[in-house]
């Protein structure tokens, strides 16, 4: 690689007697123990050019060739190194939602992660240890996001059928500053553009990712498994024998780092705002596709060295694929795909959504949160208001029964509320104990009827058995028939069983059903639920959905202090995530793939509730919520008994 001695328009402290050692000899030496006390010992510096490449120049001399460059003032004319501040962030893209990680230091185990506003993000990122890595679609961020020209080639951008041809992502990062990344390196080539602030960079060359021990730490693959803040030099004697390059990067300039060149980053105190950008051309990729077949497994970094050879020989990237300068655009014209497309009267968007079995190999998607309309929640509220409110908010998956006496109040508030039909989810159940067990075909059809009539509505999206595990194998095998017969004539979409056993899961679905069975809704809290049933479910594409995820159910019905929200562990992690015990209990179960019935009277409760997936907890938390698991004995015994009446 081409490499320059000095950084240019970088101003360098004056050199101090420690930092007339080698780099090596300062590594050795065992003095530092954090990664970028090392970087001032880097004395070569990755080659710079003033300004924007052209796009010939970018992809012959280094996109080819596999090596990095330094653009000083590339993007001092895009309009986010203009205009955004704190305060115009905190103006224009207030409620856009990014993913933060609640640290800004890597260390070796998972940071904690959650969706948050950006502006309560600004609010507050200064004084906290919070880093903002995240990407968006939002139409209204993209329109500011500049691609520059050298990038801007059909091998990247042109579109398809109104779909990107090639693999493209791009980031959006946002700190007070005091930044450590991993040591790393990226599987996609790479432009870090920086907006505010400065980033310090030591990058290696591909050749050393054995040196460095890239991969050795097992839940992620192309990461050392070094502390970078806090390491013992005699462990890792490998990083001193490395060829390290340097790069500072200052507001308005651009990096380009290939893949499969280690580097670490750090960033000094001060606001620090950047822009990154991942890509390859998507034909080009195919000559190289199997270097990355296993890029989640240990063995990814033992092929670099066939990776270094073959950029050796590859041939122009222009011979494989069309390098088309295109017209200058932004994020949102180059990437029609990441446009928002989800409109309030359409389908549920895939990301919020599992897919649901119907008959006839049909399948439908639905959302993967429930609000739920049953006690105690029916009990001490108006079902027509509060069911009306969650759809208006944005609910569209509705759970009532005829248990629960409000299916008439429920189903005008969805033909009340400003969604379309199609767009709503109903599900309702009946009771079987309650036909009589003679005729129980007459008996489900009539009850079917009831419940259209209750609900007003031409169709049930969903129909559950209420009381499954409580009746004969034989009544349940009646009653299902008779609900297959609904499916049949259209006044059921689909069919499936609550408060089940493994056993009458079991013959349902392998005796009985020619209507899949798609729904199974059962107790699922932290503290207690049915192992069987939900490794069946999961197994066959039986969507689970869970009520009393947060405790609510085992205070009412077993006259116990809530034994999820008044956890001590879920009240800690509450606290480390900032926020409820019941948003920790939804995405456990929502994380564990169960659809959480969630039942709220307060609007507040609600609309947080909606948002629940803002909190996305680490393997290692999830793993903690799932020893949960007791006794009803060993509930009692910790739990004890509650006074009466309380929650």
């Amino acid at each position: 690689a081409v490499v320059s001695t000095q950084s240019t328009g970088i101003v360098e402290e004056p050199s101090t007697p420690s930092q007339q050692l080698s780099y090596r000899e300062a590594c050795l030496s065992g003095k530092y123990s954090s990664l970028k006390d090392l970087h001032p010992f880097v004395t070569e510096y990755i080659e710079e050019v003033q300004g924007a490449l052209t796009k010939d120049r970018f992809i012959d001399d280094y996109l080819w060739r596999g090596k990095p460059v330094m653009m000083r003032g590339a993007a001092k004319d895009w309009p986010a190194h203009k205009r955004w501040t704190d305060e115009y962030l905190q103006d224009k893209f207030y409620d856009m939602t990014f993913y933060v990680d609640l640290r800004k230091h890597h260390s070796t185990d998972h940071a904690v992660r959650t969706k948050m506003k950006l502006g309560k993000f600004l609010s507050n990122y200064k004084k906290k240890d919070w880093y903002l890595d995240s990407m968006t679609t939002d139409a209204r961020f993209l329109d500011e996001t500049h691609v520059p020209q050298y990038l801007n080639i059909s091998g990247i951008f042109e579109t398809k059928d109104g779909t990107q041809s090639a693999p493209f992502f791009h980031n959006f990062y946002l700190s007070g500053g005091d930044t450590n990344s991993p040591l790393h390196y990226d599987g996609y080539d790479n432009l870090l553009t920086s907006l505010d602030g400065t980033k310090e960079w030591i990058i290696a060359e591909p050749e050393d990712v054995l040196k460095l021990q890239i991969d050795e730490w097992i839940d992620h693959a192309n990461l050392s498994p070094l502390n970078v803040t806090n390491f013992n030099v005699s462990n890792h004697l490998g990083l001193c024998d490395v060829r390290w390059r340097r790069a500072i990067v200052t507001a308005g300039d651009t990096l380009f780092i290939p893949t499969r060149w280690p580097h670490h980053v750090y960033s000094p105190p001060s606001r620090n705002m950047a822009i990154g950008m991942w890509f390859y051309l998507d034909d080009y990729m195919d000559l190289i596709k199997g270097f990355d077949d296993d890029v989640h497994l240990r063995n990814h970094t033992a092929k670099v060295p066939l990776w270094v050879e073959h950029v050796k020989t590859r041939p122009h990237p222009c011979n494989v694929t069309s390098c088309k300068a295109l017209p200058p655009g932004n994020l949102r014209t180059l990437l029609p795909d990441h446009k928002e497309t989800y409109s309030r009267d359409s389908d549920v968007p895939p990301a919020h959504s599992s897919l649901m079995e119907l008959a006839g190999d049909r399948k439908v998607r639905i959302p993967t949160i429930c609000y739920g309309t049953g006690l105690p929640a029916a009990s001490i509220t108006n079902p027509y208001l509060n069911t009306k409110a969650a759809l208006n908010m944005g609910y569209k998956l509705i759970d009532t029964a005829q248990h629960y006496g409000n299916e008439r109040e429920v189903g005008a508030a969805v033909r009340d509320c400003k969604w379309i039909r199609k767009s709503v989810i109903v599900m309702t159940k009946f009771e079987l104990a309650l036909l009589k067990v003679d005729d129980v075909t007459a008996e489900v059809t009539n009850s079917i009827e009831l419940s259209l009539n209750n609900l007003g509505l031409d169709y049930i999206d969903i129909l559950l058995i209420h009381d499954t595990a409580e009746n004969s194998l034989e009544t349940v095998s009646a009653a299902w028939r008779a609900m297959e017969a609904a499916v049949s004539s259209g006044k059921v979409r689909a069919i499936g069983l609550s408060n089940t056993d493994i056993e009458t899961l079991r013959h349902i679905f392998y005796n009985v059903a020619t209507v899949p069975v798609s729904t199974v809704q059962n107790l699922y809290a932290p503290i207690e639920f049915d192992k069987e049933v939900v490794a069946f479910c999961a197994a066959r594409g039986i969507i689970f959905m869970g009520f009393g995820v947060t405790g609510a159910v085992h205070a009412l019905w077993k006259n116990m202090a809530n034994p999820v929200t008044e956890s001590p562990l879920i009240k800690k992690l509450a606290e480390l995530y900032h926020t409820s015990p019941h948003i920790i209990a939804f995405n456990w179960a929502a994380q564990n793939n169960v659809v959480p019935i969630i039942r709220s009277t307060s609007l507040g409760h609600m609309r947080d509730n909606l948002d629940y997936a803002d909190v996305y907890l680490t393997p290692a938390h999830m793993q903690q919520i799932n020893q949960m698991v007791l006794s009803e004995e060993e509930i009692r015994d910790v739990y004890g008994e509650i006074v009466q009446g309380a929650e």
